[in-house]
């Protein structure tokens, strides 16, 4: 086990010894060692011990507290930082020199780019009634790549952001086309989910967000000072890119659930426009996500380390 996570009312944590005991209405109902646990993921009423909080950062272990209207994080634990300040130092020249931060935000974009053609080519295997759709968004996110190579000298961050845009919308154009029409998923929207994809979509990027997040805090990087997302008030901008090229990962778990009928449309619930995953949608949810999230975390932790490298680089001048 990596994550933990409790959805249910009237849950409390108690520390045991090197053992978080879980109760509910005071009657004990199962145990997890310390040792197994990198993260924790809480939704609904829950409490715990004082004593917990500190052992959690004590061994690095993180905590993400979901809100209990829709997939936002409402509060997050992280353990102690990491002492390797040079990587800082170096993240913060790199925050303040466009010249240093294009280089990386390109290297972001195109994968990124490239992790959403592999998704629609992989599909169009699958569904060849979609082949007009799937191949001419693959065709338009060529054509932004090509344009990517070409003109690497010529590239600032305003002009990648737009080349990401329109990306987006060729894949989005595409991907949208692979859900059953009853679902309405026409594009991606936030805040209200109006629809089911939508509503995982955001509970998986919220989850990814928290592992980047914990993938900054362990490789000593800042959250909040990303190389392609701009400093923000209360944004974690590095955590951000850090998990832009894994998106349509994401996409691709959600298109799956769908697909497999492991999410159906009795999962979901309406409240005044918005949709939610009910209870035991999420159940099926955190499970799929769990038993799929290992290559992401590790594809996350090469990122950060990779990044904290270089930004060490570029602090000591190499």
């Amino acid at each position: 086990m990596n994550c933990l996570y409790l959805d249910q009312k009237n849950l409390e944590i108690k520390l045991d010894g090197e053992t978080l005991v879980l109760y509910e209405d005071s009657v004990r109902k199962g145990s997890v060692p310390l040792h197994l646990l990198e993260r924790i993921v809480m939704r609904g009423n829950v409490s715990m011990e004082s004593r917990v909080l500190g052992v959690l950062s004590a061994r690095n272990i993180g905590m993400l507290v979901l809100s209990g209207r829709n997939s936002d994080a409402v509060a997050t634990l992280t353990g102690r930082t990491h002492n390797e300040s040079s990587r800082r130092l170096g993240q913060y020249r790199v925050s303040l020199d466009d010249g240093l931060r294009i280089p990386l935000a390109r290297w972001l974009v195109l994968v990124k780019i490239r992790a959403q053609k592999r998704l629609l080519r992989e599909v169009l295997s699958l569904r060849s009634d979609l082949r007009h759709a799937l191949t001419g968004a693959m065709q338009t996110l060529d054509g932004i790549m090509n344009q990517l190579c070409a003109d690497s000298e010529a590239l600032t961050l305003s002009s990648l952001r737009g080349f990401e845009g329109a990306a987006a919308s060729a894949y989005f154009s595409g991907f949208t086309q692979l859900f059953a029409p009853s679902l309405k998923f026409s594009g991606r929207k936030k805040h209200p989910s109006p629809d089911p994809v939508n509503a995982c979509l955001s509970l998986g990027y919220t989850l990814l967000l928290h592992d980047a997040a914990h993938t900054c805090h362990i490789t000593g990087l800042d959250t909040m000072l990303g190389f392609y997302h701009d400093i923000s008030f209360g944004r974690e901008s590095l955590a951000c890119d850090l998990m832009e090229p894994l998106r349509p990962l994401i996409d691709h778990w959600v298109w799956q659930m769908f697909r497999d009928r492991t999410l159906r449309i009795e999962h979901f619930s309406d409240d005044n426009g918005r949709c939610m995953l009910n209870k035991s949608g999420r159940k099926y949810f955190y499970g799929f996500y769990e038993s799929h999230s290992g290559s992401a975390r590790r594809l996350l932790r090469r990122y950060g380390y990779l990044l904290a490298r270089r930004y060490q680089q570029i602090y000591s001048g190499v």
